[in-house]
């Protein structure tokens, strides 16, 4: 996905770019893997609850003695104890993750942004090019709107690592 459009496709990005791009890859592969785990521990938790159950009733009605189905409700429990204790744990590594990938996606808008401004200037710099698409005016503007959108950008990628940093 081009955060910055009008940024050709085929401008090789800097090895900063391409290290972000790797990140934010390895952080998306993450948050999926967070989601199917923490789908198998929503069955696992419905496992436990339906296995405590059952083993409430088999108390009443069946043959075993109350010391071993208090026993075999400590099992479970003690497995429900470990499944909050990884949901707890997941939930954590879910929040930094999203919050680390929004700073990257931010940071690589705004690298992304910088290079573009770069070449509008260089543009601006050299002399007219008959084939160049834009106008002097129309750089001009884009080189301002380059320079807000990185501006907000960085602000908003100082606030997210500022929350980052306060849920650490």
């Amino acid at each position: 996905m081009r955060l910055i459009e009008g940024m050709p496709e085929d401008a090789a990005p800097a090895p900063a770019l391409k290290k972000i791009d790797l990140t934010i890859a390895r952080l998306r592969l993450m948050l999926a893997d967070v989601s199917a785990r923490e789908r198998a521990i929503d069955d696992q938790r419905r496992t436990a609850n339906e296995q405590r159950a059952k083993l409430i009733t088999f108390s009443l009605y069946g043959d075993a003695t109350l010391d071993s189905v208090l026993s075999m409700l400590a099992d479970v429990e003690e497995r429900a104890a470990h499944i909050d204790l990884t949901a707890r744990s997941l939930a954590a590594i879910r929040k930094r993750a999203a919050v680390e990938l929004e700073s990257l996606q931010l940071t690589k808008g705004i690298e992304e942004a910088k290079v573009l401004l770069r070449e509008l200037r260089a543009k601006q710099a050299g002399a007219i090019d008959a084939a160049e698409p834009l106008s002097p005016a129309e750089i001009q503007a884009e080189i301002a709107r380059l320079q807000t959108l990185i501006n907000e950008a960085s602000e908003r990628a100082a606030q997210s690592i500022g929350r980052g940093a306060h849920r650490s």
